[in-house]
């Protein structure tokens, strides 16, 4: 029965906003002629589709994932593809330093042990939630003055495109799904250790022989994105 309830739901709120909020399990069944045990089945059975979000003490909202795109010719912009849905995303710097990163970033990044990049830590929202955040390391070769130049809130791609004009392009990637580890359901303030998406990316600048500038590792909410990846593997 609750999932007929659920496909009734789906159906009624396909069309709503993002944000939409949902009357209270009562009324709701009141308004679907069921009992208030199926409402909450079926809401829960929504929630599991990514449909609606049930946030404790302020109630059900109607929620869609954004499709976050990974292919050759798509930006590897993470604001590009939260406007493209119709979101607001906002990017804060919490951190920076200059440090030696571990092998594995200096193995993509195609550097000897000797080098030092600049590892910066950001947080990003969409609507003014927080949904991730992302620890870089970039070369400072390339990005003379960047935390001078980098506004705390402005799109990495966007500066390192528009002002250091290095016409960047995916030139890596790996993506997987997992359970959230403690520390990323901590920063995020996620309860227990539902599923995350782990992006790791790294961006070359077309306009110096398409020379490694940044390496990522992105920790995303699966309840607010899919990734979708196009790969093609004609040039």
């Amino acid at each position: 029965m609750y999932l007929v309830v659920a496909e009734t739901l789906a159906a009624q709120i396909a069309d709503m906003h993002v944000g939409t909020r949902l009357p209270p399990e009562d009324k709701l069944a009141r308004q679907l002629g069921v009992s208030r045990l199926t409402a909450r089945a079926a809401l829960a059975e929504l929630e599991s589709r990514y449909l609606v979000l049930r946030r404790q003490g302020s109630g059900t909202f109607v929620s869609r994932r954004i499709d976050y795109t990974i292919s050759r010719d798509n930006p590897p912009s993470w604001s590009a593809s939260v406007r493209n849905a119709g979101r607001t995303p906002a990017i804060r710097t919490t951190s920076w330093r200059l440090d030696k990163p571990p092998v594995e970033v200096r193995r993509r990044m195609r550097i000897d042990a000797r080098r030092q990049l600049l590892a910066v830590s950001r947080d990003r929202y969409v609507d003014d939630e927080l949904v991730g955040f992302a620890d870089s390391w970039l070369d400072p070769e390339l990005l003379p003055d960047l935390p001078q130049t980098l506004d705390t809130t402005a799109s990495l791609h966007d500066v390192l495109d528009r002002h250091y004009r290095l016409e960047p392009v995916r030139g890596w990637f790996g993506v997987a799904i997992d359970p959230a580890p403690p520390e990323v359901a901590r920063h995020l303030r996620l309860h227990g250790h539902p599923p995350v998406i782990a992006i790791r990316s790294r961006t070359d600048a077309a306009a110096r022989g398409h020379r490694p500038v940044e390496l990522t590792i992105s920790w995303l909410r699966a309840d607010i994105f899919r990734v979708d990846v196009d790969f093609d593997t004609n040039p």
